[in-house]
């Protein structure tokens, strides 16, 4: 499969996760820069698709004990989606490709 778009929602979504420990949809949509949530969890499950693990948890809401709190992750990837997002990384950091 190959690497979605840098400018793609789906692109945009699963570079705001990598390297990133658990998150909320919020939390993805702001470093995203998306809107609203729901957008966030349906490229989730496009990037689940492309074979992009990414899990999910849940735990009880801080203030509201009827709600939950998800959390999203990526723990693993097909290696070369990995090698070409690592090399676009250097390549942002000015670092030869």
């Amino acid at each position: 499969m190959k690497l979605p778009g840098k400018h793609t929602n789906t692109g945009r979504v699963l570079r705001a996760m990598y390297g990133k420990g658990w998150l909320t949809a919020g939390e993805i949509r702001q470093n995203a820069k998306l809107h609203p949530d729901t957008a966030v969890t349906a490229r989730i499950r496009d990037l689940r698709k492309i074979g992009i693990d990414v899990p999910c948890i849940h735990e009880a809401h801080p203030t509201d004990s009827h709600k939950q709190v998800y959390r999203y992750r990526i723990v693993r990837m097909p290696r070369k989606m990995l090698e070409e997002l690592n090399r676009e990384s250097r390549v942002v950091q000015g670092e030869a490709a």
